[in-house]
């Protein structure tokens, strides 16, 4: 469950630029990177890994982040925009003047599509800890708290006579500082695309993972602040596939900013097009 970048837009060609609108309220501007490397696991999976920097702003509750360079696979590309609000994810793509919509709990579709055919999966083994590592770091012109967080459990998948075990761990750190008027953590929201942080704080608050999401929660509480750079290591699967992944994101160029209403809405001519991830 889950950075040679750190490249400003130019804002007079990006799509960001492109839809001033006259109405405008004080938000926040920034610009980020995330670099995921994997080692292990199926073959195919490195290619996978997301590795891009962008351009983002937010307003309130509301998250726009803009590929300008890299990909996240399979969901976005160069040139591609990605809308986070409380409905859930929508990632738009310009050049195919489409989108793909990422509801709240689209995570259980799995699950359910496993209980479907006859399969019960049960989350055991869990625990989760975070401490406050001594010392203070400036990331991103920001005085920062560092937190250190471990999280581990076990799936099992039974089924059609047969049973798996998939075990993950996830060391991650973070930076965390206090951003006025920041009301949301973008590296946080935009790790629930990236793969390497799935496990607990992106894994489903209901069903089998009820508690391993509710552990999650409580220790992450503990932290207080905006990350501004995250690392994280996830081992994941069973142990003769067994992958990791090392993700590193970081906020840079963080200002305040006005910032149009019309960054956050679809353009009306664009199509809906079927999720790579969960074909909804």
């Amino acid at each position: 469950m889950v950075a040679a970048f750190f490249v400003r837009a130019t804002l007079i060609s990006s799509p960001l630029a492109a839809q001033v609108a006259a109405k405008q309220s004080p938000g926040v501007e920034f610009d980020m990177k995330t670099s995921m490397t994997v080692s292990g696991g199926m073959p195919g999976m490195a290619d996978m890994a997301p590795n891009y920097s962008a351009h983002g702003v937010a307003l309130g509750a509301r998250l726009r982040i803009d590929l300008v360079e890299g990909a996240l696979p399979p969901l976005a590309q160069r040139g591609d925009y990605i809308l986070f609000d409380t409905s859930g994810i929508t990632v738009v793509h310009p050049g195919k003047k489409d989108y793909v919509k990422i509801p709240n709990g689209a995570s259980t579709k799995f699950l359910d599509q496993l209980q479907a055919m006859g399969m019960s999966v049960k989350v055991g083994d869990i625990s989760a800890a975070v401490d406050l590592i001594p010392g203070t770091d400036t990331v991103a012109g920001f005085p920062t708290r560092h937190y250190k967080m471990t999280l581990s459990s076990t799936m099992t998948i039974e089924g059609m006579g047969a049973s798996q075990q998939l075990k993950s761990q996830t060391a991650s750190e973070y930076w965390n500082a206090t951003i006025p008027g920041l009301a949301v953590s973008p590296l946080e929201l935009a790790s629930k695309l990236n793969g390497g942080n799935q496990m607990g704080t992106a894994a489903p608050s209901s069903g089998p993972f009820k508690e391993l999401s509710a552990k999650a929660d409580s220790v992450t509480r503990r932290m207080t602040g905006t990350a501004v750079r995250i690392k994280l290591t996830t081992r994941s699967g069973a142990d003769a596939v067994a992958a990791t992944g090392d993700v590193v994101s970081e906020l840079s160029n963080v200002k305040h900013a006005p910032v149009a209403d019309s960054m956050f809405v679809v353009p009306a001519d664009y199509t809906r097009a079927p999720s790579p991830v969960s074909g909804d």
